[in-house]
């Protein structure tokens, strides 16, 4: 084979490898940015009490406590059908430690 020939490919492959990597690039920015639109948002408050707490150690709680009222603190509160009739819980993300048990 001739090294001109040989040389052709070798190009034909390096533009086709970077092809690959500019597409795969840009559906990376594309991803990233549908994910900077679902930012966390942050409950600034204290729950009263909280039973069932779900702690991570970036310091986010949320509160698993099913409750007959909304805590005040809340600013989502969602219906959740038990037997004993509709009760609330808190679907807030907040910033700190878990409060007291109740």
């Amino acid at each position: 084979m001739k090294s001109s020939t040989l040389l052709v490919i070798l190009c034909l492959q390096a533009a086709l490898v970077m092809g690959i990597f500019a597409a795969v690039a840009k559906e990376n920015a594309a991803a990233a940015a549908v994910g900077e639109s679902k930012a966390i948002d942050i409950n600034p408050g204290q729950l009263k009490c909280c039973t069932n707490c779900n702690f991570s150690f970036s310091g986010l709680y949320t509160c698993d406590d099913v409750k007959k009222d909304c805590d005040p603190v809340c600013k989502k509160c969602v219906a959740v059908k038990t037997y004993s009739g509709n009760k609330f819980q808190c679907t807030d993300t907040f910033l700190g430690v878990c409060g007291p048990k109740c």
